[in-house]
């Protein structure tokens, strides 16, 4: 009973990944009373789910998997960011460049989140 109410919880998140960052961001907002800490609170803890429906809505409009590639985008986009930090500053501080990676990682799979949604309603309609 108790675990089925979490899988249908988790499921809503994972396919509505705003109602997440909304209520993560409300949540925080009221905790800590700082706009600026309820943002980042919200990036931080739901750029997995945006990560999840992305591969998720790639794979139902397009019929296979992308997983492999969207790890290859990832590890990419973190080795570009350890180079990026090691060239300007000469030193790699790994806690700065995971911030640095996640929040890409949020914005990149919001746009693409976005972008998806919007091809699957226009492909839903043709």
């Amino acid at each position: 009973m108790i675990w089925d109410i979490i899988v249908y919880i988790m499921g809503i998140l994972i396919t509505i990944p705003f109602m997440a960052t909304a209520a993560v961001y409300f949540a925080s907002k009221k905790l800590n009373r700082n706009e600026r800490r309820a943002v980042h609170a919200a990036v931080n803890w739901t750029t997995l789910f945006y990560i999840i429906a992305v591969l998720a809505m790639l794979e139902t409009i397009v019929g296979r998997s992308f997983l492999s590639y969207i790890i290859v985008l990832l590890l990419s986009m973190f080795t570009v960011i350890v180079v990026f930090q090691w060239k300007r500053y000469t030193e790699v501080v790994f806690n700065r460049v995971f911030k640095v990676f996640w929040r890409a990682c949020f914005l990149i799979f919001l746009l693409l989140y976005v972008l998806l949604v919007l091809i699957g309603v226009f492909v839903y309609i043709i």
